[in-house]
């Protein structure tokens, strides 16, 4: 082998590995990993958190089935498609960018399941400079920290790791968890609303009504949604 077949056996291996390591594309699949493992994320440390404030261990999932704590997957959307464009900015810009859209995240999750299931998940009225208990300072700083450090220790790694995750069997199984995701909301959905129902003293009115008041029962929901309370219409 010459120096020249050489060179382009080595440019040619060069450019393979970085195609290999690229950034994946922000495409619906590497959107959909990302909240599944953010909200899967997000139940881990919320439980943490409960031990060390508690010592005992707290669900803080969104569904009915599997520990997704949905926020943090939204979270998780938002911070990777802000680093994406914020990789090469000073640190300062990139801290107020995630703490101010980590805000914009709570808030409008917090409003958007009271005007939907009447229902809100946590109230940070306690907290100093907060607003409407739906966001507060101490927890919007928090995820600016978040977001720098997923962004300076995580996004490297999922960037390779979803470009990766290419191929017909990965496709199918992005169609599958898709089905489940979305059939596990709806039935959380309607399950919290029916638990709503049952608090307010209404009788079931349908079959599907009565499924859930046997599936899911005031206990079942208790120790499955502990922080979530029901507001006054």
């Amino acid at each position: 082998m010459n120096a020249g077949t050489a060179s382009l056996h080595q440019t040619g291996t060069m450019t393979r590995k970085r195609e290999q390591t690229a950034a994946a594309p922000v495409c619906y699949a590497t959107l959909l990993w990302l909240f599944v493992i953010g909200s899967a994320v997000g139940f881990v440390l919320e439980g943490l958190w409960c031990v060390l404030r508690t010592g005992r261990w707290e669900s803080h999932s969104a569904t009915i089935w599997g520990p997704f704590c949905i926020i943090y997957g939204v979270g998780a959307v938002a911070v990777y498609l802000l680093s994406a464009f914020l990789k090469n900015r000073g640190v300062l810009l990139q801290f107020a960018v995630f703490t101010v859209s980590g805000a914009a995240v709570e808030y409008f999750g917090s409003l958007i399941q009271e005007i939907v299931l009447g229902s809100v998940s946590w109230d940070y009225s306690d907290h100093a400079l907060n607003i409407g208990g739906r966001v507060s300072l101490q927890m919007a700083l928090l995820w600016g920290v978040l977001g720098i450090l997923f962004m300076r220790l995580l996004f490297p790694l999922l960037s390779r790791l979803f470009a990766k995750m290419r191929g017909k069997g990965w496709r199918v199984a992005c169609v599958c968890v898709s089905v489940f995701m979305a059939v596990n909301l709806l039935v959380t959905a309607a399950a919290v609303t029916r638990w709503r129902s049952r608090t307010e003293g209404a009788a079931p009115a349908s079959a599907a009504a009565q499924w859930l008041d046997a599936a899911y029962d005031d206990r079942t929901m208790a120790a499955l949604f502990p922080n979530m309370t029901f507001t006054a219409e």
